[in-house]
């Protein structure tokens, strides 16, 4: 099918080069940028149209863009965001934090940027969309906390870091979905040729798969599923990032064990819990604030059989971008509270605040 596209992109391409030189007839040199464009396209497809060539034909095509016209222009909104599918699709299998290595600063901010237009002079641009952009020196982690803190914050700030790139990707595709659409149907030429609309469908079927996923992603992303940090709890290079879960696995509401969307309950409890372990004596878990203590003690118990000495409970800073930090908690804990069974991890955790320096192990018993 990218070969059919190809193609089709060169046939156009090359009829309405023919319609502006004739129309510049005073400047046979003037195509308004359109062969530089297909130059940038070529070399594209000689560097095998990876994430990385995408990249660079995107950088290329806004350095050209004031020099279009709006008929180059509307070319190379088209070609762009047709030829961005390959590198997407070829990741759509991998796992989130590839893909994030691989698409967040070479195709996913051409993406999110609006439409490529000719310059003119009643043309006001949004000043905003240079913040889409990877700065320099950012990583795909930065990249995409940045975006979640600023000019993408309606959609993702109230994500925490681990699900952000899910939401950002799901963005990218939506907004490559819609410009897609409006690119096929505004080419007059498209009509004749299928592989522009089945370019569209290719879109729409990412589209599809992102927007499924999105609701969940969001719903377990939510800053409120993790307790509150204070200034009892610890922080460190290991628990802020992101991409690792640190040995931890989530306790849900039912009390089952979830590692890697694996659900383990009874006995099998504690062997996920053991292998989870490995050769560390201790687990991190992601357990909800409103868990009461004596659901908490049970917990601490199967850690414990598991071969864990103690448990570092993730809890969340209280504002953006909802750093990770624990609290550590032990059946033989120095650090004492005068809690009942009933009350809630969160107002365990907040006494500790309390009464405790943080790295300090609170006893669970």
């Amino acid at each position: 099918m990218m070969k059919r596209i190809v193609l089709c992109m060169s046939l156009v391409a090359a009829a309405c080069g023919r319609e502006q030189v004739d129309v510049a007839k005073g400047d046979p040199t003037n195509d308004y940028n359109q062969d530089a464009l297909q130059t940038a396209i070529d070399e594209f497809v000689a560097n095998g149209r990876s994430a990385q060539a995408f990249a660079d034909l995107a950088k290329q095509t806004l350095a050209l863009r004031p020099g279009m016209d709006r008929t180059v222009a509307d070319q190379a909104e088209l070609k762009l965001i047709v030829l961005a599918l390959q590198p997407m699709q070829a990741v759509q299998s991998k796992a989130m934090a590839e893909q994030v290595e691989t698409l967040a600063l070479t195709v996913w901010p051409t993406l999110l940027a609006p439409r490529i237009t000719a310059d003119g002079v009643l043309i006001k641009r949004d000043p905003k969309a240079a913040l889409l952009l990877p700065q320099t020196g950012e990583d795909p982690r930065q990249y995409i906390q940045r975006l979640c803190g600023g000019p993408l914050a309606g959609d993702c700030k109230q994500i925490v870091p681990e699900y952000q790139a899910e939401i950002i990707a799901a963005i990218a595709t939506r907004r490559a979905t819609e410009r897609a659409r409006n690119a096929v149907s505004s080419c007059v030429m498209c009509g004749a040729e299928p592989g522009w609309h089945e370019a569209v469908r290719a879109w729409e079927s990412l589209d599809r798969i992102a927007a499924a996923k999105e609701h969940d992603v969001e719903r377990k992303g939510a800053p409120e599923n993790w307790p509150i940090a204070g200034p009892a709890a610890e922080t460190g290079a290991a628990m802020e990032d992101p991409t690792a879960l640190w040995r931890e696995a989530q306790i849900n509401a039912v009390g089952e064990v979830v590692i890697g969307g694996q659900r383990y309950t009874g006995e099998a409890r504690i062997e996920a819990l053991r292998d989870l372990r490995s050769d560390s004596d201790t687990i991190a878990l992601h357990l909800r604030p409103e868990l009461s203590l004596a659901q908490v003690k049970g917990i601490v118990a199967d850690a414990k059989k598991g071969g864990a000495t103690k448990v570092a409970v993730v809890a969340r800073a209280p504002q953006y971008p909802w750093e990770r930090r624990v609290y550590w908690l032990s059946d033989a804990g120095k650090t004492r509270v005068n809690l009942r069974p009933t009350d809630s991890l969160q107002l365990l955790l907040h006494t500790i605040d309390h009464v405790a320096a943080p790295g300090s192990i609170a006893r669970v018993d």
